[in-house]
């Protein structure tokens, strides 16, 4: 008698989309919250940095915020991988 095979398990189930989303589900609500909250805060406010004062629709220098750390999670993931691949 022999053992009933099974088949061996595959790490690629499902459709790439679908494994897409599983790994990628925080980062797409939290850009979603981000937008969501970006179109909310419209009105124009005034911004002191350094010497400069800005007088700029929120939604703006929120984008810019949100895109600067986007890159910073960028960078600071694919130096993480550099430094962990041998």
């Amino acid at each position: 008698m022999t053992a009933p095979s099974t088949p061996p398990s595959s790490p690629r189930t499902g459709s790439p989309a679908g494994r897409f989303f599983k790994r990628r589900w925080l980062t797409i609500v939290l850009i979603v919250l981000a937008i969501v909250f970006i179109t909310q805060n419209r009105n124009r406010v005034s911004v002191d940095l350094f010497w400069m004062t800005l007088t700029t629709p929120l939604w703006l220098i929120l984008t810019v915020v949100f895109v600067a750390g986007l890159l910073a999670g960028a960078v600071s993931f694919k130096r993480r991988r550099a430094v962990k691949s041998p």
